[in-house]
Order: structure tokens, then C-alpha cells, then sequence
């Protein structure tokens, strides 16, 4: 049975007062969609009991955190899931002067700035790629006085006691976690290749597909990098390259050609006291571009799994489940400059900013279920997100939107999310063109703005 967003806090912080008011909270972010306290708040007195139960002790991040994940263990009963990792650096270093120090926050990615990191992990159904929820949400930060990497002697460092262990945590917690699924597979990016994982956490139930970091020794004395090259190519087939301003990257269709083969990786030096096995065996993907267009870098990704990969439809399938990571980079974008800004929260205190994200990772999954359900003939049922009310309005404006051509009309089932999503992305400006590309995650994060505004006067109209 779902839990609306109005009762998930219930009977979680032993004070009736706070439950109703963390309720209270996690409604204005769902249907505010910013974390602005002010521009969410109805009144003054709405304003500052939002920020006295941020700032309040016995709201503790652990247990935020807890309720944030609660959903996806028995969502993921008895189903194949796939786990997305990722870490964001939350920079609040614009609010230096006006920010407490020591209250949660500290140095961030360049040891310079302030703010504090996140570390999340998204759950998906790998049947129908529908989002579950989170398995793990981890904050920290690093200290203002902190050794160097020398001092601490880092490269014989216990794997504990470093911040990249936050992979293995949240591996192993989700595991735990996630005890009723039939099968887990974490995907990570380059970050997460760390042959401590590859040695820990597979077991019979639960994989790894991470993109390779390092031309890694195989126990045979050759490199990764150079068996995967000289491997016959498999098989070849399209993919699309989703436009990104940031990293400079357009969108196109790009061939690509793929090899695959089995690999023993051998375990370096510095690992020989730590009990780990001197080799683990894993399967090795290589998807290279041919002929790219002048001037672009060329597609060139390089997949280790402990997922068998015995023919080319198998290995594509892997490549396929990695580039869902992108959906965790769209969560992360939706947290920050043009979504819901959390890097400009007026919260005095790190620790408020940290819990006040934490609530905000619960209300940005409407937007990502949203973003999966785009096209899609079997995405979730609608009522799933929206509640009755909402989609008789919704009903209302989908009227408007739809044209008198066969382009301009809304051709999904209403009973999908997919539906939903059509409407919702018109209503942040999408031009539903056949030459655009599929809305993203600030396109629908502005029609969730709009149709908050909508929603709230068709209201009160309805109730005259």
C-alpha cells in the first residue's frame, strides 16, 4: 500500500507535534518544489515553525534519512533492482560569512570551499525501470584541520577510514536493506572502481557494473586496457548521446562498436596485508565509437561486472543498465542551481541545510518518476504519484494543451504516468516537437512549479 506524502513521518520522532510538523514540511516541498522556507511558506507563522523543526535536536538526520528509505525495502520484494550510485558536493561556500561553523558543514571537493558531500543510492526495478526510492543517503564533510593525504599515510590506509569506503557502506547497507529483493546490481561510475568491492560485496544474489578507472594488472602480467583492445569486436549498434552544456557535449547518434571478454584482476601491493584474495575474476566491456564527428570526443566506455558476459546481446544489456546512472546525475542536477537550489538556502546551520536536504531527495522523486515515465506504454500506474484530485485537474488542463493535429494531442494512457508526464512537461515549456528531445528533469521540474500554482486556485474553485 502507497504512504502519502502527508503521513510519512508518522510515529517517527516520539513527539506527536514534530510528526505533524515534519508532515507539514515534506507537504510544502512537494508541492512548492524549492527549498526556499520563505517562497514554499504560506504565512509567517508557517515560515518559522519550518525552521524551528530544522533547527530542533530531536530532529535527527538519522532519522530523516531512515524514512527517506524506508519505502523501497518492501517495493523491492521479490524483483530484480538495480542500485545507481553517485556522489554530489553540496557548495555553500557563497554563505561563508553567514553560516555557522562547526554546525555540519566543512571543507569540500577542493579543500577550500564550504558545504558538505552526498552520497546516494537510487533504487530502480530493473524490469520496468520504474524508481523504488533510495537504499542509502550518506552526508559528511571534510574537516577544516585535516591531514593531507601524506600525512595520513593514504595509500596504506584501512579502506574504513576512507572517504571513498563510502561505496562499500552504502553496498553493504543496501544489501542489508534490500533483504526481500531477488537480485541487487550496483552501478558506478569510474569512483566506484576499488578492487576491495570487487572482492567484498558480490554475492549470489547481488552484482556490480562500474565503469573502469585504471588500466588495471591482470594476473596474467597484461594490462586491462590492452586485452580488452586486442579482443575481437563483437558487434556493433547505435546510441544516443544525450546533449550536456556542462561537459560540452552535443546530442547525436553515435555507432559503436563492443568487445567484451573474462578478466582476473590482480590485487595491488598495498592490499597484500588486508586478507583480500590475490585475484578476482570479472567480465570486461569496451564500447568504443567509430568514426565520431570532427572535433568531439569520441564515445569510449570501459564496463567491469561480475555479471556473466557470454555474447554481444549480454553485453550490450550491461552497457545498457550502466547509462541508467544518469538518472542519479539528474536527481543530483534537480537539487541544485535550476531546481530546487539548494546550494541557495537562507538556513543559518549546516545541519538544518543537511536535514532540509534530505526531505527535499523525497519530494525530487516525483520529478525523476516523471522523467522515467516519458513515452513509456507501461510506466507506472498514474495514481501511483498523483492523488484523485490531482488528476481531475490534471484531466482539465490536458484539454487545453492538446492541438487539433494528430502531433499536438496527448496520446498516452491516462491511466499512466506516462499521461502525466506529457501534461506536466508542456506546462514547463516543452514545445513536444518530433525535433526535441525528451523533456528533462528542469522542463518537468517548471511544470511541477506551474501546476502547483494551477492545482492550488482549481481548488479552491472546485470547493465554491
Amino acid at each position: 500500500m502507497e504512504i502519502s506524502h502527508k503521513e510519512i513521518y508518522m510515529n517517527k520522532f516520539g513527539d506527536e507535534r514534530l510528526d505533524k510538523r515534519a508532515n507539514k514540511v515534506s507537504a510544502m516541498l512537494y508541492f512548492g518544489q524549492t527549498s526556499s522556507i520563505h517562497e514554499m511558506s504560506s504565512d509567517e507563522a508557517e515560515q518559522k515553525a519550518a525552521y524551528r523543526f530544522l533547527a530542533n535536536e530531536k530532529v535527527e538526520e538519522s532519522k530523516l534519512i531512515a524514512t527517506a528509505i524506508e519505502r523501497s525495502s518492501y517495493l523491492s520484494a521479490d524483483k530484480d533492482i538495480l542500485v545507481l550510485q553517485d556522489t554530489s558536493e553540496i557548495n555553500l561556500d557563497n554563505h561563508r560569512n553567514r553560516l555557522k561553523r562547526g554546525s555540519g558543514i566543512g571543507l569540500t571537493g577542493n579543500d577550500k570551499d564550504l558545504g558538505f558531500f552526498l552520497h546516494g543510492s537510487l533504487v530502480l526495478d530493473a524490469g520496468t525501470e520504474v524508481i523504488l526510492g533510495y537504499s542509502n543517503i550518506q552526508l559528511w564533510h571534510r574537516e577544516e584541520d585535516k591531514l593531507d593525504k601524506e600525512e595520513r599515510n593514504y595509500k596504506y590506509q584501512p579502506i574504513e577510514e576512507k572517504e571513498s569506503y563510502k561505496w562499500i557502506k552504502a553496498c553493504n547497507e543496501s544489501k542489508d536493506h534490500l533483504l526481500q529483493a531477488r537480485t541487487i546490481t550496483f552501478i558506478e561510475d569510474r569512483e566506484g572502481d576499488i578492487y576491495h568491492q570487487f572482492a567484498t560485496v558480490p554475492d549470489d544474489r547481488t552484482h556490480l557494473i562500474i565503469r573502469s578507472r585504471d588500466n588495471r594488472r591482470l594476473s596474467d602480467g597484461s594490462k586491462l586496457f590492452d586485452k580488452l583492445r586486442k579482443q575481437p569486436v563483437a558487434g556493433q549498434y547505435e546510441i544516443s548521446i544525450v546533449k550536456d552544456i556542462r561537459k560540452g557535449v552535443e546530442s547525436r547518434t553515435a555507432i559503436v562498436e563492443v568487445r567484451y571478454c573474462k578478466v582476473s584482476i590482480a590485487r595491488r601491493e598495498p592490499l597484500k596485508k588486508t586478507g583480500l584474495p590475490e585475484s578476482v575474476e570479472l567480465y570486461a566491456i569496451e564500447v568504443t565509437e567509430i568514426n565520431p564527428p570532427k572535433g568531439v570526443i569520441k564515445v569510449c566506455w570501459r564496463l567491469l561486472t561480475t555479471h556473466p558476459v557470454m555474447t554481444f546481446e549480454e553485453a550490450v544489456n550491461i552497457v545498457k543498465k550502466y547509462r541508467l546512472r544518469w538518472y542519479i546525475e539528474q536527481l543530483f542536477r534537480l537539487l541544485k542551481k535550476k531546481g530546487f537550489k539548494i546550494e541557495s538556502s537562507e538556513l543559518e546551520t549546516g545541519w538544518a541545510i543537511r536535514k532540509l536536504t534530505v526531505m527535499i531527495l523525497s519530494s525530487a522523486l516525483r520529478v525523476m518518476q516523471l522523467l522515467l515515465a516519458y513515452n513509456k506504454e507501461d510506466s507506472q500506474p498514474v495514481e501511483q504519484v498523483f492523488n484523485q484530485k490531482e488528476i481531475n485537474c490534471l484531466k482539465a488542463i490536458n484539454e487545453t494543451l492538446q492541438g487539433e493535429t494528430e502531433k499536438s494531442k496527448n496520446k498516452n494512457n491516462p491511466t499512466k504516468l506516462s499521461w502525466a508526464t506529457w501534461i506536466i512537461a508542456r506546462l514547463g515549456g516543452w514545445k513536444n516537437y518530433n525535433s526535441k528531445r525528451p523533456p528533462g528533469p528542469i522542463i518537468l521540474k517548471k511544470g511541477l512549479d506551474r501546476f502547483a500554482n494551477i492545482y492550488q486556485g482549481w481548488n479552491l474553485a472546485q470547493n465554491e
